[in-house]
C-alpha cells in the first residue's frame, strides 16, 4: 500500500465519482478505479459500491474515511511542521551570553527582532561565560554564543574569515560584532568620574575589584602586568565571577575596576566610564558556533546579528 492508494481512495470518497476524484488528482479515471480496486484487494473488502452514474462508500469505506482524514491530517500538519523548520521559521534554539553581554544594544535588538520575525521558534538563552562556550558548543549543548576576548585569545588567533579550534578541537566559526579598548568603571561620586580619559598611573592609589577569570577584562596576570608598565602594583580587594558582580560592588564603593568599553556598551546609570590613555588592550565582541552544518535558526539568527551589526 502506496500513499497514493489513500489519497485516490479520499478523493472518490469526498466526490462520490471515479471521474471527478481523476479530474481533482489530474490523473485518467481507469487509473483511480485500479488503484481504488487495487486497495480493496489489499485490504479483502469492498470500500464503494459501483452505481450507474456515482459511487458511495460501503460500511467499511465509511469507517475508513474519517480515521484516514485525521491521519492525512496529522501528516499535513508535520510536513508543514518539518518545512518550517528547514526554513529556520519553527524548532529551538539555545544561545549562550554573558554578563557583559547584556550591556550591549545589540543583543537585546536580535533577541526582540528574532521573537517578532520567527514566534514559532523556542529561543533559549543561556547565562555562560565566554570561557565555557567553546566546551557547550562542542558538546551541542548551545547552538551559538555571544562572546568576548581580550588581546590575542586562543579562540581568535586566525584571520577573521577562517574558523579557528575551540576547546577538544572543536572547529568554531564566528561574526566579528565589534572591537573595544579599556576603560576604568568608577562610581558616578568618584574623583575621576569627570574627566574624559585617565592614565593608569592615575589609579595606583585606587582598590580594584577584578573577575579572575574574565574572557576580555584584565585578571590577575593582564591587570599586574598593566599596572607594573605604568609604575605601580594594583591594590586587589575584592575577586568576583562575573561582570555583572564587578559592576554591582563598583556601585556601592568596593573599588574600582578594568573593563570593556565601546559604541553601544552601556552600563548603569550609577557608573562612570572613563576610557584609559595609552593602553593598548584591544577587546572582541564576537557571535560564534560550530563551523560546518548549521541548524536553519541558527542562520536566521546569524542574519539578524550580521544586519544589525552593519547598521551600528
Amino acid at each position: 500500500m502506496e500513499l497514493r492508494h489513500l489519497r485516490y481512495f479520499m478523493a472518490a470518497a469526498q466526490e462520490e465519482h471515479f471521474g471527478r476524484a481523476a479530474d481533482r488528482l489530474h490523473v485518467t479515471r481507469p487509473a483511480v478505479s485500479q488503484i481504488i480496486a487495487d486497495l480493496e484487494s489489499e485490504l479483502g473488502t469492498p470500500l464503494f459500491e459501483r452505481l450507474a452514474h456515482r459511487v458511495r462508500l460501503t460500511a467499511a469505506g465509511r469507517a475508513l474515511l474519517p480515521q484516514l482524514q485525521s491521519v492525512m491530517d496529522d501528516l499535513n500538519a508535520a510536513l508543514a511542521m518539518t518545512k518550517r523548520v528547514g526554513e529556520g521559521k519553527s524548532g529551538m534554539l539555545n544561545i549562550a551570553y554573558g554578563s557583559l553581554t547584556l550591556l550591549h544594544t545589540l543583543f537585546r535588538a536580535a533577541v526582540k527582532q528574532f521573537h517578532e520575525t520567527y514566534p514559532d521558534v523556542t529561543l533559549s538563552l543561556i547565562e555562560m561565560a565566554t570561557s565555557e562556550q567553546a566546551k557547550a558548543l562542542a558538546e551541542g549543548k548551545i547552538h551559538a554564543g555571544f562572546m568576548h576576548f581580550g588581546p590575542h585569545p586562543v579562540l581568535l588567533r586566525k584571520k577573521r574569515s577562517e574558523a579557528a579550534p575551540g576547546q577538544d578541537q572543536t572547529i568554531l566559526d564566528w561574526f566579528e560584532i565589534q572591537t573595544g579598548g579599556l576603560g576604568a568603571i568608577v562610581p558616578n561620586d568618584h574623583r575621576l568620574a569627570k574627566k574624559k580619559s585617565v592614565s593608569l598611573a592615575e589609579l595606583a592609589q585606587e582598590q580594584f575589584v577584578v573577575v579572575p577569570q574574565s574572557s576580555s577584562s584584565p585578571g590577575y596576570g593582564p591587570l599586574f602586568a598593566l599596572c607594573q608598565k605604568a609604575g605601580f602594583e594594583p591594590k586587589i580587594v575584592q575577586e568576583v565571577s562575573s561582570i555583572a558582580s564587578q559592576l554591582n560592588l563598583i556601585s556601592v564603593g568596593m573599588g574600582i575596576g578594568l573593563s570593556t568599553i565601546g559604541k553601544n556598551f552601556t552600563y548603569p546609570a550609577s557608573l562612570a566610564v572613563v576610557p584609559l590613555d595609552e593602553v593598548s588592550y584591544t577587546t572582541r565582541f564576537v557571535f560564534g558556533w560550530v563551523k560546518g552544518p548549521r541548524d536553519p535558526a541558527l542562520d536566521r539568527m546569524i542574519d539578524i546579528v550580521k544586519t544589525l551589526a552593519k547598521g551600528r
